[in-house]
């Protein structure tokens, strides 16, 4: 076997491990694969992708630019800097990268995942949806597009769609980390708490220190716990559906607030209205600091999560 062929077989795998959520390995496939052949664009372009996995935006930007420099017409290359600009929240030079993709590749369904996830992170949920249904047209056997169409799905709160998308996904790939995710969050919000650990502890297994994995297990605990119990259960239920939906039923709470406030004065209760401020204080001051108290559990998780070798 030629070097040549070695390389995108290397290179393929890389890929694959990427797409199913094995990072930390598809990297350590792509520094070999750099190794032997540092001018390789595409192997700095899926780095790139998997450094934007890993929150590690500058030297991600580096290997999409890099990617770029060395294949100006490669498509893999202008999705991987657009992946990092999605990341850095400059939504319109995004998109411009993924129309020079498609300019170079219209059939390849990376790009209708990349702009779904665009317009899903700039709150544009109908377009996110239309261009995942175009990506699973283009790709029907691709885990990642299937597991990425169950979160838009379960994002808008249509839960029975979203497992059943994680669960197409899963026989593509009986390990895919998002959609083990996906489906543990759908058996959480179900009230099948149990369920959800296990598959959180799954998909650990399969991606140990996924950040995903690892929200979903903190979630399993806020959700058993009596403090967080009642603000995960707020917060998944203002979360779901579009951003329109949570800023409506904020201000509903509110303005609900204020009118208890002047039906308390206009019936003589002014006796009331302190507990009532107190109330809403207290409230406010809960859903202000629980979110934190999550966080840290959440990198309690990642710090002293330990699996068996044989789960």
């Amino acid at each position: 076997m030629n070097d040549s062929i070695r390389i995108a077989r290397l290179l393929e795998h890389a890929l694959r491990l990427m797409h199913g959520g094995h990072i930390d390995q598809s990297i350590d496939v792509l520094t070999r694969v750099l190794g032997e052949d540092p001018d390789h664009s595409d192997a700095h372009a899926v780095l790139a992708f998997c450094l934007v996995s890993r929150k590690r935006l500058h030297a991600a930007n580096l290997e999409a630019a890099q990617a770029i420099a060395l294949d100006p017409d490669s498509d893999l290359a202008h999705l991987a800097m657009a992946s990092v600009l999605i990341a850095r929240r400059a939504f319109k030079q995004a998109e411009a990268h993924i129309d020079a993709a498609r300019a170079l590749a219209s059939e390849h369904a990376e790009s209708y995942q990349l702009a779904a996830s665009l317009y899903e992170a700039s709150g544009q949920p109908e377009r996110a949806l239309a261009e995942i249904v175009q990506a699973s047209e283009y790709a029907p056997d691709d885990a990642s597009v299937w597991a990425q169409y169950g979160g838009i799905e379960y994002a808008a709160g249509r839960r029975e769609a979203a497992r059943a998308h994680a669960e197409r996904a899963l026989e593509i790939d009986p390990e895919h980390v998002d959609a083990l995710t996906l489906i543990g969050h759908c058996d959480l919000a179900a009230g099948r708490t149990e369920q959800a650990r296990e598959h959180a502890v799954w998909a650990l297994q399969n991606a140990p220190g996924d950040e995903g994995a690892l929200t979903l297990l903190a979630a399993v605990k806020a959700r058993q716990s009596w403090l967080l119990g009642l603000w995960w259960r707020f917060q998944s239920y203002i979360s779901t559906g579009s951003n329109q939906r949570a800023i409506a039923l904020l201000v509903g709470m509110y303005l609900v607030y204020r009118a208890a406030g002047i039906a308390l004065v206009d019936h003589g209760l002014d006796a009331w209205s302190p507990a009532l401020s107190f109330a809403w204080l207290g409230f406010c001051v809960y859903t202000w600091f629980a979110p934190g108290i999550f966080m840290r559990s959440v990198k309690r998780e990642l710090s002293t999560i330990k699996l068996r070798p044989d789960y």
